[in-house]
C-alpha cells in the first residue's frame, strides 16, 4: 500500500494506493473520512493543498518585516516583467521592498552620520517616499512622472491614492492590483534621472 500525504494547519488529507492500477486509490479526509476519487481528482486535490500551504508559509514569512511591508500587500507571488537587468529595474526593486540607500537608511555609515535630504534641506529625513514626492531637488523629474500617472489613472485619482497610507508609492512601484506597466516605466525612468543627479552632490 502507498501513501501520499498533503496538509495544511487547518486541514490533512491523505491518498492511499488500494491497488495496482493508477486509478485505484482511495481519498481519506480529516476524520477518517472516505471518499473514491479516481487519479486526476485526487491529484488536483492535492495541488490545491499544497499551493494553499505554500502561499500561507510565504505570506506568514514576510510578517515582522518592516522592508517587505509593501510585498506582503500582495496576494500571491507571480512573475514579474519590471526586471529587465537596467539601472532603472534595480532601483525599483530597491524601493519596492524598502532598501533603496537614502540617508534614513544609510546615515549610521554615511558621511554626514545623518538621516536628513540633504537635497531641499527642509530638515526632513530623506526617505525613499520624499525621494519620489516630495523633495524639491528633483521637481523637473517628478512633473513627467506626474503627467503620466495622470494620463493612466486620472488625477482625481490619484489626488486619492495620495491620502491613502501609502502615498500612492504601491502604485508607483507595480504592487497596487490596478499595476499599470506605462506608470512603472516611467517610474524607473524617474529613479534613474533622479539618482543620478542625487549622486552629483
Amino acid at each position: 500500500m502507498h501513501e501520499i500525504q498533503a496538509s495544511t494547519a487547518k486541514q490533512k488529507t491523505v491518498c492511499v494506493r488500494i491497488g495496482r492500477t493508477m486509478d485505484d486509490w482511495l481519498l481519506r479526509g480529516h476524520g477518517g473520512k472516505g471518499m473514491e476519487w479516481d487519479c486526476n481528482k485526487w491529484k488536483k486535490e492535492i495541488e490545491k493543498l499544497t499551493k494553499e500551504y505554500g502561499l500561507n508559509k510565504w505570506k506568514h514569512s514576510m510578517n515582522g518585516k518592516t522592508t517587505l511591508t509593501w510585498y506582503a500587500s500582495k496576494n500571491v507571488p507571480r512573475f514579474e516583467v519590471f526586471y529587465d537587468g537596467s539601472f532603472g529595474s534595480q532601483l525599483l526593486f530597491a524601493v519596492r521592498c524598502k532598501a533603496l540607500s537614502v540617508n534614513r537608511r544609510t546615515w549610521r555609515w554615511n558621511e554626514g552620520n545623518t538621516r536628513l535630504c540633504l537635497q531641499c534641506n527642509r530638515g526632513v529625513e530623506e526617505t525613499a517616499e520624499n525621494l519620489v514626492l516630495e523633495c524639491s531637488k528633483y521637481e523637473q523629474e517628478r512633473e513627467s512622472l506626474m503627467d503620466v500617472v495622470h494620463e493612466q489613472c486620472g488625477e482625481n485619482k490619484w489626488n486619492a491614492r495620495c491620502v491613502e497610507e501609502d502615498s500612492g508609492m504601491r502604485y508607483l512601484v507595480g504592487l497596487d492590483e490596478e499595476c499599470n506597466m506605462t506608470v512603472v516605466d516611467a517610474m524607473k525612468d524617474f529613479l534613474v534621472y533622479a539618482w543620478n543627479k542625487r549622486q552629483e552632490c
